[in-house]
């Protein structure tokens, strides 16, 4: 689990409450559920308009990506690679038939049943391409819902704002209601800002980056099943494929 995240959206919510704090406010002022539900209710409302019903939930399932930590492109996948050269090799593209697919990523799985087939590598590579397309454009398209969200977010902090007002000015024959009433007007806009920038955009770019990982994960073994279609030997698989995994590697820890 990536702590990252959690963290990030804590330390962002303290730093806003602990500045208000600072200015002399009072916590209590930034706790006002009618803001939240003009806010919160209107952004997945705007959402949902714009998207389908399938798409909308892709993006709430895609959630989880948040939280996970960044698939590695390590020596253990190129020694997978390796193996897979070695036993096209030795006993063909026939080999794969009897293969324990089992653990295996379901991308490299797709792979493996295509060379068993004896599928050209003009045709695998069509598939593979083909899939990994797929994949970005789906996986993208839902996860952009809150992208979405981060752009209605402050909109709709602005009408929460404008309806308080409208509440206010119906009392503005009572100056002692005003303050109060104006405090919380803006309570909405603050909401609007706080979800935008601490929430919801945030979200999209680690789910981004999370699918763009696992691109770079696929395409390494993209890269690899290419080569065994090609009857490359596994040495010329290694010294190809090495120098990706040691840049691949190097860009997750960065």
């Amino acid at each position: 689990m990536d702590l990252l995240t959690i963290f990030g959206a804590l330390l962002g919510t303290l730093a806003i409450a602990t500045g208000f704090w600072l200015e002399g406010g009072q916590f209590g002022m930034l706790f006002q559920v009618e803001a939240f539900v003009i806010v919160v209710g209107g952004t997945l409302s705007a959402v949902m308009i714009q998207n389908t019903w399938a798409r909308f939930y892709d993006g709430i399932k895609q959630l989880h990506l948040a939280f996970m930590k960044t698939r590695q492109v390590d020596r253990e996948n190129l020694s997978a690679l390796l193996e897979w050269g070695d036993q096209a090799k030795l006993n063909g593209m026939l080999a794969f038939e009897s293969l324990d697919m089992s653990g295996i990523n379901p991308f490299a799985r797709r792979g493996l049943e295509l060379l068993a087939n004896g599928v050209s590598t003009a045709v695998l590579e069509d598939a593979l391409r083909r899939e990994l397309a797929a994949y970005e454009r789906n996986r993208m398209a839902a996860a952009r819902i809150w992208q979405q969200a981060g752009g209605y977010s402050p909109t709709f902090g602005i009408l929460g704002a404008v309806l308080g007002l409208i509440h206010v000015t119906g009392h503005i024959l009572e100056p002692a209601q005003l303050g109060a009433g104006i405090a919380a007007a803006f309570t909405a806009t603050l909401y609007g800002l706080a979800f935008a920038n601490v929430v919801f955009l945030p979200l999209f770019g680690k789910i981004k980056a999370q699918v763009e990982s696992e691109l770079r994960f696929r395409r390494l073994y993209l890269d690899g099943l290419l080569a065994i279609s090609r009857k490359e030997s596994p040495q010329t698989i290694e010294t190809r494929l090495a120098a990706e995994v040691r840049e691949r590697s190097a860009e997750l820890l960065a």
